[in-house]
């Protein structure tokens, strides 16, 4: 014989089947921010975090994206482009980012991009500057936000070749992607100001000692040595470079970040191209520079470089595209990225910067700079020179690069 439920209970039972359920958390945005955190490249790894970092949490601050918290989570790809795709491959089909931010190595970048492209992931380039990323490796799925070494060389090398006689040019280049595609992009811009090629100089993507780099500078007669070197390469190079060898020929190097100076405010700069620095009177640069200081103040980078701010601009327009999508299919967002344009304000420069729909490069300001070596204030060590507009640093190759159709990428919703 079945015994009856007393009342009581009944009719706890029936207010707990009335009572609607709570409504689920809304499921994280999840970012990937990928950059090589140990090695040579591990300050401006750090840098290019810290940027993203701030944007994700002045999106989260104002309510989240689309409804969704968004999280960033780090990984390490190492500098090896295999197995940078192989974590690539791992945070789609394993991790199920959202979407895929950094890179600072061009040989990453073009690695896990194109392991993206083939899951239609929109991956963001941060801040590897290989000119090659926005022409032979550009991809439907990726956007390129930092200027690249044809954008600075164009008038750098105009610059130096301008004020020499002979124009004899020689190339001092980094034996990885961004090395030699940034060569490869200043040839014609040499040959266009009248210069001539007279030799180019290999160093190893690991340079232990640069004596023998420079033993074969001094041998070969040249008025502009064009140096596409890197990260602590760079650092390793300058300061191992006789004054008076300096002061024979004129040096140009492509882009100097921000984390190959302040480090190691003693080691001279002769010429070279930057997009930022926090000096800047430009519009927006006072209250960014604020509110690094405010969280980074008392870090090893107490002032932000222009890595930190090129990430800090990406991340924003990506998270843009997705509320401006109303969506985070992939389609979607890459439609709004393609029509991306930011303020002078947004963009922290004198002039608005563009995404480039062609080649999905950021067509922005560029500026010559020059570093004075100072161990006192080596904040203050940078002087700019010169502003570049967009217009005038553009790089042609950009006109002629081919992305994967739209209809051709897979659809891909996180």
């Amino acid at each position: 014989m079945m015994r009856r439920l007393p009342v009581f209970l009944l009719m706890t039972i029936a207010l707990l089947a009335a009572r609607p359920l709570a409504a689920e958390a809304p499921h994280p945005l999840l970012i990937a921010h990928v950059t090589p955190s140990t090695g040579r490249f591990a300050l401006h790894s750090e840098s290019d975090r810290r940027g993203a970092q701030m944007a994700v949490d002045e999106a989260n601050a104002a309510g989240g994206v689309l409804g969704r918290p968004v999280v960033m989570i780090s990984r390490d790809p190492s500098l090896d482009p295999a197995q940078a795709a192989r974590v690539a491959r791992d945070l789609i089909l394993r991790t199920h980012v959202a979407f895929m931010v950094g890179a600072i190595s061009s040989d990453v970048a073009a690695a896990m991009s194109a392991v993206c492209q083939s899951y239609g992931v929109i991956f963001i380039n941060t801040n590897s500057s290989a000119p090659s990323e926005a022409v032979e490796n550009a991809h439907r799925t990726k956007f390129v936000f930092d200027a690249n070494a044809a954008n600075y060389n164009r008038t750098l090398l105009k610059y130096a070749l301008d004020r020499t006689a002979s124009k004899r040019v020689l190339l001092l280049t980094e034996d990885d992607a961004w090395g030699r595609s940034s060569a490869q992009a200043s040839r014609p811009i040499i040959a266009a100001n009248g210069g001539r090629v007279v030799g180019q100089v290999m160093a190893p993507a690991t340079l232990s000692d640069p004596a023998a780099l420079l033993a074969k500078i001094a041998a070969l007669p040249s008025d502009v040595v064009a140096v596409n070197i890197s990260g602590d390469n760079q650092i390793r190079l300058f300061s191992h470079i006789p004054a008076q060898q300096l002061r024979q020929r004129a040096w140009v190097v492509g882009e100097v970040d921000w984390e190959e100076l302040y480090p190691a405010p003693g080691t001279p700069r002769p010429l070279f191209g930057i997009p930022w620095a926090w000096t800047f009177a430009t519009p927006g640069t006072r209250a960014f520079v604020a509110r690094y200081r405010a969280r980074y103040g008392r870090s090893t980078l107490p002032y932000p470089g222009h890595i930190t701010r090129t990430a800090y601009l990406a991340t924003q327009a990506l998270l843009q595209a997705v509320r401006q999508a109303g969506t985070t299919s992939t389609h979607a967002v890459i439609r709004q990225l393609e029509q991306y344009r930011a303020s002078p304000a947004e963009a922290m420069q004198d002039d608005a910067a563009v995404m480039d729909p062609l080649s999905h490069h950021l067509q922005q300001s560029t500026y010559i700079a020059t570093w004075h070596p100072r161990t006192d204030h080596p904040e203050l060590g940078l002087e700019v020179l010169g502003h570049v507009s967009p217009a005038a640093n553009f790089y042609e190759k950009e006109r002629h690069t081919v992305l994967e159709p739209l209809s051709a990428t897979p659809q891909y919703t996180p």
